[in-house]
């Protein structure tokens, strides 16, 4: 008998696992020595190969090998009724063990909120401008350029290669040509309203579905006229009835409204307050080079059916006729097509438009997502695996009566993703709390819903069975592989329960993560507390705040004077404490350099009232010969000491009209402590003035503000009488502080406590593997004491190197970053709330590990050695 290929017989082996295969190896030699008769050698051991390779693949092996991996007494069960008792099963382990249960639902519930967060965003951001018509078919150019190596991503476009397009193709059905640069100041009560605008024609409302609630898209044909949105309506007028009104701002005159668009929708990236006529301004200006050039803040959008190729193959060679104009500046520009849809979330290119997610935050906020995440699920793991030691017997029990390794791999997994569904409900109620506060905290964060949509919570669903999934394998495989006797006798090798490095160095991570977030804690609220109780170097108590309306002052001052309870009164116009938003620029003698100052207009009296401190000079103003003016010490370090020089000297030229300097007042911060003092000059003009400051005696508060009101009714019984305490106004200035720390606070809560659960898992996993140990030991005397120091010596050393790697790493970022982001002024991060942070939660890490320890501690040495 001549022998089969002995590498294919081999092959087939491995193929048929523990299937019975004699049978079918005896018909395939039996083939064999035919062929070999008949067709010869070399044909006989290629049909041989190609058997082998069809019975491998085929039903009746896997028929076989499915059978051999039941045992002989099983019959059977439908896949639907084994998952139906696989879920039995898996209920009734989690009603047993109800504190593993609960420890479990909770870290993971804690952990999975910030990722729902995550991915409600992501849901929101994939349906941003989705509402258009045909918003597939939205498009708008973008400009890349090069200029000595250095290379630029612009959301912009070239007016001129705009009008090219119109008037080239006829691939576009429509179009609309957008300028961002209309940012209108509307005068009203108090101090003046910023407003964002665009310039831009009739058919942006055809292109884009912004519906309109009254008037008509044509009027923006008119230079004076523009559309508002329904909030800016509200807002100006309380209500939207406004057609035909007037609004007026400082620099671009008087509009009057036209039309009034529909309540603004989210999910999309434009972002504005009111519509413009473009061509009554320079905006879009597609004439000669500045129309190449010149192009920032102009963007292009335009509704097409071509293909996207066709598109860039269209837009790349109308723009090289421009090509010339950027050789001049030694540039090097190409245009590219990029669809609305792909707006958001997308690349951070500059010169942007509206509101804008770009993919470095977003995988940033992923990543975050993630860091919180993973060390929850493994914790699981680590809890999951030491629970496990009690149920080594149900596993070899049921893996002697025949269950294979995949049902009891299945069993663990679908106990884990139930778990994992639980923690779901409890994480969707943690989301719904949160998700406030966090979008106070994100910048264009307004367009964002956040809603409950069917979508979404299909999304959630999956993210639960798929993190069920990632976070019960490991468990499943470890528990599948031990061996039956092991398992009956309770005795699984030390090597496999033993804490491993990865597990120690997850540990680790969680402690160094946990610290980071304490010590946030502890430096946000000395930050807080600081900016608070800081001196801004002005008098803030028994102060109200008044808006104007009138310019009146001298009126309003002589009525107000008279009231008992009222100390001073002083005006400005801009509320001390609060960003300002008023520039304008000092120049050099020969006019060729500049300084960019802040400039408030303040009254006499604002300098005494205000118990401001003056360096030199008078605080008192006139205008004489020159506008006199007050400055303060910063300005006064760039203007090279101006207080030594020569009385003439004291004339600068402040934009279009020299003026006298006639006082330096000693440096204070008019603008939040998140601010630096910036240079700042000290102006008198009546007209300009928004606000009244009212210094109270601080006797009998109620009723001097009665007598307050009713003046004011007087004075203007148009006007709503609205006070405020302008030390509440400081304060509130710093309510980002305060969301600032409630959102540190809420990820420090998840940290520390999935640490201290992941602590704990590891201290159960490690204590219940001693038992037997701590029995001997406590039967040679070794006290308690004693007995702690061994089980948590382990867990002690790994909160020393946290501490090493978590307290230069916290204080660096802390002092170099946050705190001069928030506070400038506090003289940074201290040894006092490091030193407490870290305390505190080294005492929530210790009380983990005391109480577990404790537990195994005082079990009788008698029943941990019964059964031995």
């Amino acid at each position: 008998m001549h022998k089969a290929p002995k590498l294919a017989t081999k092959l087939f082996h491995w193929a048929s696992g523990q299937a019975q295969n004699e049978d079918l190896l005896g018909d395939l030699q039996e083939l064999y020595e035919d062929k070999l008769e008949s067709k010869g050698e070399f044909r006989a051991r290629l049909f041989y190969w190609l058997e082998v390779i069809k019975l491998s693949f085929s039903y009746a092996l896997r028929k076989r090998k499915k059978d051999r991996s039941f045992s002989n007494y099983y019959s059977g069960q439908k896949l639907n009724t084994m998952i139906l008792n696989y879920i039995k099963i898996s209920i009734r382990n989690i009603k047993k063990q109800k504190l593993f249960t609960g420890l479990n639902v909770f870290g993971l519930a804690l952990g999975m909120s910030v990722a729902l967060l995550c991915l409600a965003m992501v849901s929101d951001l994939k349906q941003f401008d989705r509402f258009h018509q045909d918003s597939e078919d939205i498009y708008r150019i973008t400009t890349k350029l090069t200029t000595s190596g250095d290379r630029n991503h612009f959301a912009s476009s070239p007016p001129a290669l705009a009008e090219l397009l119109r008037n080239s193709t006829q691939q576009i059905t429509n179009s609309a040509v957008i300028n961002d640069h209309f940012f209108p100041t509307i005068k009203s009560l108090g101090e003046p309203i910023q407003m964002y605008g665009y310039y831009t024609e009739p058919s942006f409302l055809e292109l884009f579905d912004f519906k309109l609630q009254r008037g008509n898209a044509n009027v923006i044909d008119n230079p004076r006229s523009v559309i508002i949105t329904h909030e800016l309506a509200e807002k100006l007028f309380n209500s939207t009835d406004v057609i035909g009104k007037t609004v007026e701002t400082e620099r671009d005159g008087i509009f009057e409204i036209g039309g009034v668009l529909a309540p603004f929708p989210q999910r999309t990236h434009f972002k504005f307050d009111l519509l413009a006529n473009i061509s009554g301004t320079n905006r879009g200006n597609n004439i000669g080079a500045a129309g190449w050039t010149d192009f920032s803040g102009n963007y292009f959008y335009f509704k097409s059916e071509a293909s996207r190729g066709d598109l860039e193959t269209i837009v790349s060679n109308l723009g090289q006729s421009g090509q010339a104009f950027f050789d001049l500046e030694s540039s090097q520009a190409s245009y590219h097509v990029q669809a609305i849809t792909e707006i958001n979330p997308g690349p951070n290119y500059s010169d942007r438009i509206g509101v804008i997610f770009g993919y470095d935050g977003l995988l940033y906020f992923i990543g975050v997502s993630l860091m919180v995440l993973i060390p929850a699920c493994f914790n699981y793991i680590n809890m999951a695996i030491a629970n496990t030691l009690n149920r080594t017997k149900e596993i070899g029990i049921r893996k002697i009566i025949g269950s294979p390794n995949k049902f009891i791999i299945r069993q663990f997994l679908v106990e884990t993703i139930i778990v994992c569904i639980i923690s779901l409900l409890l994480s969707t109620v943690l989301f719904n709390l949160v998700k406030g506060e966090f979008t106070s905290m994100l910048v264009g964060a307004e367009a964002l819903t956040f809603e409950m949509t069917p979508l979404v919570i299909i999304m959630f669903l999956g993210f639960a069975i798929l993190t069920g999934l990632v976070t019960g394998v490991l468990p499943a495989l470890y528990l599948a592989r031990i061996a039956p006797i092991s398992a009956i006798n309770n005795r699984a090798s030390n090597k496999k329960v033993s804490i491993s490095g990865f597990r120690k160095g997850l540990l680790v991570f969680q402690f160094i993560l946990s610290l980071s977030f304490m010590i946030g804690i502890g430096v946000v609220l000395r930050q807080y507390s600081h900016t608070i109780t800081y001196d801004p170097g002005f008098a803030k108590e028994n102060r109200i705040i008044l808006p104007l309306e009138s310019n009146n002052v001298a009126v309003l001052q002589n009525e107000l004077q008279a009231i008992n309870g009222v100390e001073d009164i002083s005006f400005s116009s801009n509320i001390p404490g609060l960003p300002l938003n008023k520039t304008n620029y000092f120049y050099s003698d020969d006019l060729t350099d500049s300084i960019l100052v802040r400039e408030v207009y303040i009254s006499e009296e604002f300098i005494d009232k205000m118990n401001l401190k003056m360096v030199w000079g008078e605080s008192q103003l006139s205008d004489v010969q020159f506008e006199q003016v007050l400055v303060n010490e910063k300005l006064l370090s760039l203007l090279n000491n101006i207080e030594n020089n020569p009385q003439d000297s004291l004339i600068r030229q402040l934009a279009d009209r020299q003026v006298q300097i006639v006082g330096i007042v000693a440096d204070y911060n008019h603008e939040p402590l998140n601010e630096r003092i910036e240079p700042m000059v000290m102006r008198l003009n009546e007209s300009a003035y928004n606000y009244a400051i009212i210094e109270l005696n601080g006797v009998n508060g109620d009723a001097t503000l009665a007598n307050i009101e009713a003046a004011w009714n007087k004075l203007q019984p148009e006007s709503q009488f609205q006070p405020r305490y302008l030390e509440s106004i400081v304060a509130q200035s710093y309510d980002f502080m305060f969301t600032a720390m409630k959102i540190f606070g809420f990820l420090a809560l998840i940290s520390i406590t999935i640490s201290s659960l992941g602590l704990l898992g590891m201290v159960v996993y490690s204590t219940e593997n001693r038992r037997k140990e701590v029995a001997i030991r406590k039967i040679l005397g070794a006290n308690a004491m004693t007995l702690f120091g061994n089980l948590s010596g382990m867990f002690l050393k790994l909160w020393l190197i946290a501490l090493l790697i978590a307290i230069p790493g916290a204080y660096f970022f802390y002092d170099n970053l946050f705190v001069n982001i928030y506070n400038k002024f506090s003289g940074g991060v201290h040894f006092a709330e490091v030193f407490v942070s870290s305390l505190l939660t080294i005492i929530i890490g210790l009380s983990a590990i005391f109480w577990q320890s404790r537990r195994i501690i005082r079990i009788n040495p008698a029943e941990n050695l019964r059964n031995d």
